[in-house]
């Protein structure tokens, strides 16, 4: 398992995250195969936790890096302002503490 994953209101919200994730294969039904988002927000479960998020595949460009956190706390957020992008976790390249949350926000046409 990868991941345990929920969908809420344009939103992807990824927790427990424990293997690779790929947007590929885990996208909701009705989000589309390349989208547009607005953001990705990372919270981590404790100190020194890190989210990296690639484009497509482990061996392609990063699109998030939360670097290194101070705290649980420190939640970090990236804006795309409706590029498209690929949401590829390799998880090999994260530090990841229980209680870690992932959302990835979909754009919204103004």
């Amino acid at each position: 398992m990868a991941a345990t994953q929920l969908e809420t209101d344009g939103c992807l919200i990824l927790t427990a995250i424990d293997a690779d994730w790929d947007y590929k294969a885990s996208k909701p039904g009705t989000w589309p195969p390349l989208p547009r988002l607005n953001s990705i927000e990372f919270h981590p479960g404790a100190a020194s936790d890190r989210m990296i998020i690639k484009q497509g595949s482990d061996a392609d460009a990063t699109r998030f890096d939360s670097g290194a956190v101070e705290s649980a706390g420190d939640s970090r957020i990236k804006y795309f302002n409706g590029a498209r992008v690929l949401p590829y976790i390799d998880y090999g390249d994260c530090v990841l503490s229980a209680g870690h949350k992932v959302i990835i926000e979909l754009w919204r046409d103004p």
